[in-house]
This record gives structure tokens, sequence and C-alpha cells, in this order.
């Protein structure tokens, strides 16, 4: 029996060590420190001093030149100036301050964006270790958040998703944090700072990212729900003579009616603002309805068929591939058929993130699972198309804590219904240790592609084919086209940057060939890209340009046709809408008077039959001089009066038959001096 006891008593005392040690002030400290120095190994080994050639990060940095420059909030890039519309001011103005600190410098937008994520990684820690109160999954959940390979690739471009995961965070511990502190005479004004706080916080992660909305909606639902609860024990109070706890629970429950009332009013203040600003800049309603609304392949949304379609794709892709492959570091082909095993994990996975999200303490759970299951809802409903990883962003640090907490409570559980019933936490920390060492590999072996592209110097080293020739085009414009140029091409962003800041605006997704030109004429443009990079141009602007090809000159062409890869040429193409015929048309044909602008500046105007210059007409050179008028057959001048010009000089103007000199005419010199004037014959 004795020995018995000393064996409880030895396992009791390692539990305790370990406790004590877990708890421990220093061990915190060096935890954070194991963090940071994994995080900065990942993040300078990934870091990519390149533009990234999304134009959302290009439109960001662009719009905080504006507003640097006091200019406002709007897009400098197109033809003329126009207010920003399309992307919340919350990111610009953050780059907008970094300007004032380190003007253009792209470099620097970057390493802040490094900097927002470190800080995020340190909230994370103390906001696992707050609502778990177990240190080594908040050190798990904080070190392995800090390598993911898509969180990382996103916390070295100028995108907005570091600023939104560290105001998100933030909001969470400003939220528990009035939930745990009552209001009282001594150090009121704590309270007060912190739910100014909470409320400034409110007003710009609106302004960072619409999505936004999902963690305000959560923190509405959240102090609404501790509310209800307030009023509840308030009425079980009531009854009894007043009493402390009938003070206290009054008082609970005014803080909580206030600040979720206040966070609705800074919510719907927020809205409006930039809604009146909105209409003010023309655009009436989110600039996300439409995106909700297209499908796949430019149609709409139209019955509940298609949302219910929708849904069941996007749950699909999320729990079977998109999810684990942002956990687990592992490839994945999106169009690929979703096998059984797949799923199988996807389930496995699920029940894991239940029972980590079951197990916290119950007031931080219902804000937690308010947040997760709002933002997932507007992911479901998102088009297919847009699906990946970059949506998930905000959540990943979520997902990684739900499943080191899954994995630490169904080892609890185990134990639990085990008939020795050992001390829980011995078997936790080995479980999350050998978690640690399975995933870690996998983690570092993910960020291989960052690592290789961080290492190029420039975009010319990737091998692909399509982006090079786009940027190429790009390089060529820079050379060729003047600065008055007006180009039309699927990433005008991109174009904007490589071309040296000349102007471009881009083109309606799917349309009919004669809205394309009509667009191209109403924003009188001279140029278009044809690119194979990015697949709407062969797709919208190839067949406006079969259909219209004397509208289009050739000014350079990269690349070749290659049907074996799929790949086609990238052409940079002079647009002019005079090109071509104008006039009268029978059965599809040029038939009748009319006039014909020809790319290289000359001008016929006269008869046409059966698309050809039949009959009486004039042909005149690029600046209008008249070259020959008389009698045309099949696109042919045979008889009438023009100009003739040899390749020694000698220039004849006169009179023609079967398109040689014959009549009345003159013989000039390369001088202009008169050869002979008379009858030819």
């Amino acid at each position: 029996m004795k020995v018995k006891n000393k064996k409880m008593k030895s396992k009791r005392d390692v539990v305790k060590t370990i406790d004590n040690i877990l708890t421990h002030r220093l061990t915190t400290i060096l935890l954070l420190a194991i963090i940071t120095a994994v995080f900065y190994s990942s993040y300078s080994a990934i870091f990519d001093k390149k533009l990234n050639l999304g134009g959302d990060n290009i439109h960001y940095f662009s719009g905080a030149k504006a507003i640097a420059n006091g200019e406002g909030y709007t897009n400098t890039m197109s033809f003329e100036p126009t207010p920003q519309t399309h992307f919340p001011p919350g990111y610009s103005v953050f780059i907008a301050a970094l300007q004032f600190i380190s003007p253009d410098d792209i470099i620097f937008v970057k390493e802040a964006n490094g900097v927002l994520l470190w800080l995020s990684l340190l909230l994370l820690f103390f906001l696992v270790k707050k609502i778990t109160g177990n240190t080594l999954v908040a050190f798990c959940t904080a070190l392995f958040t800090g390598i993911q390979n898509s969180i990382l690739s996103f916390a070295t471009i100028m995108m907005s998703e570091m600023l939104f995961i560290f105001i998100s965070l933030t909001a969470l511990h400003l939220a528990i944090y009035l939930n745990e502190k009552r209001i009282r005479k001594k150090g009121a004004w704590k309270i007060i700072a912190m739910f100014t706080l909470l409320l400034l916080n409110v007003a710009y992660i609106y302004f960072v990212r619409s999505v936004g909305i999902s963690m305000i909606l959560a923190l509405v639902f959240w102090f609404g729900l501790l509310a209800v609860q307030s009023f509840l024990i308030y009425r079980k109070e009531k009854n009894k003579t007043e009493t402390a706890d009938l003070q206290t629970s009054r008082s609970w429950l005014w803080q909580r009616m206030v600040i979720c009332v206040l966070v609705v009013v800074s919510l719907l203040a927020t809205h409006t603002l930039w809604g009146i600003r909105q209409k003010n800049a023309g655009r009436i309603g989110s600039s996300y309805e439409g995106v909700f609304m297209s499908k796949t392949e430019g149609q709409k949304m139209t019955n509940w068929d298609d949302w219910k379609t929708r849904v069941k794709y996007n749950i699909k892709m999320n729990i079977t591939v998109l999810i684990p492959a942002v956990l687990f570091g592992t490839q994945y082909d999106i169009k690929a058929t979703v096998t059984k095993a797949q799923w199988l994990k996807g389930i496995l996975m699920v029940i894991v993130f239940v029972l980590g999200l079951c197990y916290l303490k119950r007031k931080s759970f219902w804000l937690i699972f308010a947040y997760l299951a709002i933002s997932m809802a507007v992911l479901m409903l998102f088009p297919e198309q847009y699906q990946g990883p970059r949506y998930l962003i905000p959540l990943i640090p979520f997902f990684i804590f739900l499943l080191f907490n899954g994995i630490v409570n169904i080892v609890g559980i185990v134990c639990r219904l085990l008939p020795q019933k050992p001390k829980v936490l011995v078997p936790q920390v080995m479980a999350l240790v050998i978690c640690i060492f399975l995933l870690y590999p996998d983690y570092i072996k993910a960020q291989e592609g960052l690592r290789l592209t961080a290492k190029m110097k420039t975009w010319d080293k990737i091998n692909d084919p399509k982006m090079n020739n786009y940027l190429a085009a790009c390089k060529f414009c820079k050379e060729s086209l003047p600065d008055s140029s007006r180009m039309i091409t699927r990433k005008p962003e991109i174009y904007y940057m490589f071309s040296g800041y000349k102007k471009a605006a881009s083109f309606p997704l799917y349309a009919t060939p004669d809205t394309i030109i009509s667009y191209l004429k109403r924003r009188q443009a001279t140029h278009v890209i044809l690119d194979d990079w990015f697949r709407h141009a062969y797709v919208t602007l190839y067949p406006a340009i079969q259909a219209h090809p004397d509208k289009f000159k050739v000014l350079k062409e990269i690349g070749k046709l290659d049907e074996a890869t799929h790949q086609n040429p990238t052409y940079v193409l002079e647009f002019n809408d005079e090109w071509g015929y104008h006039g009268m048309w029978t059965d599809g044909k040029k038939t009748g008077e009319g006039y014909e602008l020809y790319q290289n500046g000359q001008k016929y105007a006269g008869y046409f039959e059966n698309n050809l210059p039949n009959g009486f007409g004039t042909l005149y050179n690029e600046s209008g001089k008249m070259i020959f008028k008389g009698q045309w057959k099949n696109g042919i001048a045979v008889r009438g009066e023009g100009e003739l010009t040899y390749q020694d000089g000698q220039i004849y103007f006169g009179e023609f038959n079967n398109r040689i000199p014959h009549g009345q005419g003159t013989l000039y010199d390369s001088s202009g001096k008169i050869i002979h004037k008379g009858q030819w014959i």
C-alpha cells in the first residue's frame, strides 16, 4: 500500500512539476523567444523583394500614394483619376502612414506586414493561453501560424490580411478584457480607455476588409448574449433584498448592454459613412454584390438550385481539400475528383475542430464560435471560382488552434475512459510534442516554392512562358509607346507598374464582339494587349479581333502558338475604330457607296462591290493628298488620274489606263523638277 501511495505521489509530483514549468513566467518568455526565432528564420527565407504580380496589392499601393499626396482615395492608374470604390480605404491609409517614413518604398511596406504578423503571433499566444489555460497549446498555435506557408506568402506582399489578423486578435483581446473587468469608481478610466479602443477597432476593421463585418457581428452577438445572461441573473436576484449581488448583476447588465449597443452604433455609423462616400463617388451598393451573384462562366445566380449547388460544392472543397491543405501543408488539385480518403480525413478534422471548440471556457466559446460560424457562412456563399487559401488566411490561425486544442481534448477524453485514469497533463504534453515533430517538416517543406521564388531577383527567371510574355509586352510598350497611349488589358495594374506608369484600363470579362468594340471606342482606347496569361483576353478580346480584324494592327508578337501545351502568343495591337469600312452593306458584303480607312493611313472613298473597290473612287495618302481618282476593278485602279512613285524617287502624276501612265501627265525627278510633261502612251 505504501509502495502504491509512493507511486501516486511521485506521479503527482511529476505533473505538478510540469505544470509549474509551463506556467512559469520565464517559460512564457522562452516560448515567445522560440516562436520569434522560428518565425524570423522562415520569414527571412521566403521574403520576396519583387513586386507581387497580384493586381490588388498594386491598387492598395497606388491608393496609398494618392492619400499621401493629398489627392484623396483615388485610382490614379486609369485614364482619368477616379474615386477608388472597390477596396475600403483602411489598408491604404496604413500604407499612406508608412509613406511619410519611407516614400514609395515597397520593401518597407512588405517588412511592415512582417512586423504585423509577428505582433499577431504574440497576441495569438496570449489569447489561446487565456481561453484554454494551456500554455503548450498556445505555443503550438502561435509557432505553426508563424510558419504556415499561405500566411507567410501574404506577409511579404502589400495586402490587408496581416493588418486584418492583427486588429481582429486585438478586438478579441479587448472584448474578453471588457467582459472580465466591471466598471467601478476606482480604475474606471482603464475600462473606458479599453472600451474606446474597441469602438475605434470596430470602425477601423470595417474599413480594412469588407469581411471584417464577420468579426463585428460576432462581437455584437457575444455581448448581446452576455447581456441576456446578465438580465436573467438580475431577474433572479431582483426579488431578493438589495444586496451586493443584485448591484453587481445590475452593473454587469448595463455594462454589457451599453457595449453591445455602441458596437452596433459604431458599425452602422461606419457603414453609413462609407455608403455616402460610395454614392458620391457614383457607386450604388457594394462592389462585392456582383461578385457574389456571378457564376464561373460569367452567368448570374438565378434560383435556389444555383445557391444549393454552390454551397454544396464549397462545403465539399473546404472540408476535403482546402482546409486540410493549409493545416497539413499538402499539395492539391482543385479540379481533381475528391476521394473517399479525402472525405474521411476531412470529417475527422471537423470532429477534432468541434472537440477543440467545445472544451473552451464557456464565455469565450460563444465568441470564437460566432466569428468562425459567420466567416465560414460567408465563404460558403462565395463563388466557386474564388475558393482558395487566400480567403481562409484570417481563419487559419483559428484552424491551427482548434487542431491542437482538439488533439489535447481527445487525449484527455481517452485518459478519463481508461481504467487506471492516468494524469491527463503528461499524455497531453506528449501528444503535442509528437504533433510538433510530425507537422514541422511538412510546414517547412510547404515553404519550398516561396523560398525558391524569393531567391529569384526578377520575374523573368520564373519558368512561366505566359507570364513572361505578358511582362515582355509591358516592356515593349514602355520602350515603344508614347505616354499618351490608352491601353486596354486584363491586368491594368500590372501593366501600369511594368510599362513605366502608362495609363490602362480593363475590359468586360464576358461580352460580345460588338460590345467590346463599342467599349474600346467609348474608352478612346489606342492599344490592346491580347495575352494568354489571363484567360479572359482570349475568351473575350480575341473574338472581337477576329470579327473586326481591320480595326487592329499587330505591333508586336511575343511567343509562338504551342498546341501541345495550349499556349497562345501574346500580341500588342494598335486599335483604331476608324480603320475599316464605313458604308453600305448587302448580304454581309461591302456593296455600294462608302469609304475604307486602311491601317497604313491611306483612305479609299467611292464604290464597292463584293467587299472590294469597284467602280469610281478616290484613294488618299495618310496626309489626305489624292493618290488616285478614277475607275477601280476588284480592288485595282485601272483607269483615271493619280500619282505613281518610282524606286529612284521620280514621281509621275497624271492619267492612267490599266495601272500604266496613259494620257496627259507629268514626270518629276526626286527634287521636284519636271522631266517631261505631255501625252503618255
